[in-house]
């Protein structure tokens, strides 16, 4: 025979046995586990696969004999286990660490696809406690939900314990916290590349100026100048910003005008970003944190989104400020946060 088609045989432990078949016997067993299955389940599952096989054979191949060795496993036998698993054939033998490895790999890929589904989901949820909470400042709506709690024979206390319930601020934090830390592990494990955790250092104060930016260019321009079906899903993208912001309750209108296809005056909602603004820009400074988020304040407010084409000096020295406090001030009121609401 010459060289190149010596035949290779595969490696043995000192029982005998192969390798890649004993790798095969511990995935079968190790599959049945993580599945719950018992080995008749095994067996029903094989045969539903084409491959019909009883409930011994498979006691055979999961327990060694006492001098170590197991059944062996027949080609139409490998194809169907990978079959039943969802695998390739070529995986079926590869040692329990790859298995194991791929099946948290798989998993995660769930997980962060499905994060990613539960954006608009997070959305709604963030938007539905906002009107609820909103519509239950009002005495004459609190006295409806009771009344309508009473008529489904809710008792009044309990009636009264579910309304301060999702008024209380408290309730609010803790729902929306998980969702916080779902979105940051999502985005940190990104297309699953990727699994550096997130920088918390980094993320410990954030600038609410970036996030009224965009939202006061949202309602003065983008919504106006939108037809009205679009709308619902321009706001919903938004609706993180309008959580840490503090301007849900003043959109309130807005959004659910749109969401029944009726346009609405977003001038309210505007005037009280601009109110927001002018709070941060006069509040007397504490550190330099507080200087830029001040000045960049003062800058969305002095420009309105639409920054003269002048050098940056003429603009720095129209605010009289230095250069230096003006472009930091500029990229500190231009940062946003990628992560869920607090």
């Amino acid at each position: 025979m010459p060289a190149d088609q010596t035949r290779h045989e595969p490696k043995r432990e000192p029982g005998g046995r192969s390798f890649s078949e004993e790798n095969v016997a511990l995935r079968i067993a190790w599959e049945m586990r993580r599945r719950g299955w018992s080995q008749e389940r095994m067996a029903q599952e094989l045969t539903n696969a084409g491959c019909p096989t009883h409930q011994s054979a498979i006691s055979k191949i999961v327990n060694p004999r006492p001098d170590g060795s197991r059944r062996a496993i027949s080609v139409d036998e490998a194809i169907a286990l990978a079959r039943v698993f969802g695998i390739a054939l070529e995986e079926l033998p590869l040692p329990m660490d790859d298995a194991q490895g791929r099946d948290l790999h798989d998993l995660s890929r769930t997980v962060t696809h499905e994060g990613r589904n539960a954006t608009e989901q997070y959305a709604h949820f963030l938007l539905a406690w906002a009107r609820l909470r909103h519509r239950l400042t009002h005495q004459d709506s609190r006295t409806a939900y009771e009344g309508f709690l009473v008529q489904r024979k809710v008792d009044p206390d309990t009636a009264e314990q579910a309304i301060a319930f999702w008024r209380d601020a408290d309730s609010w934090r803790e729902a929306t916290a998980a969702y916080d830390v779902l979105h940051r592990i999502l985005r940190a494990m990104g297309d699953g590349r990727d699994l550096t955790p997130p920088a918390h250092q980094s993320r410990r104060r954030h600038s609410v100026v970036a996030d009224l930016v965009r939202l006061r260019d949202l309602f003065a321009t983008k919504i106006p100048g939108s037809p009205v079906r679009v709308v619902p899903d321009l706001i919903y993208h938004a609706t993180e910003l309008l959580v840490r912001a503090g301007i849900q309750e003043a959109a309130i209108g807005v959004i659910d005008a749109y969401d029944r296809g009726t346009a609405h005056p977003t001038d309210p909602v505007v005037e009280a970003i601009e109110r927001r603004l002018r709070q941060i820009s006069d509040r007397p400074p504490q550190d330099r944190w507080d200087e830029l988020e001040s000045l960049a304040a003062r800058i969305a407010l002095h420009w309105r989104g639409h920054e003269p084409r002048r050098s940056p000096e003429e603009l720095a020295a129209e605010l009289g400020v230095s250069i230096e406090d003006y472009q930091e001030a500029r990229r500190f009121g231009g940062m946003t946060r990628e992560i869920g609401a607090r």
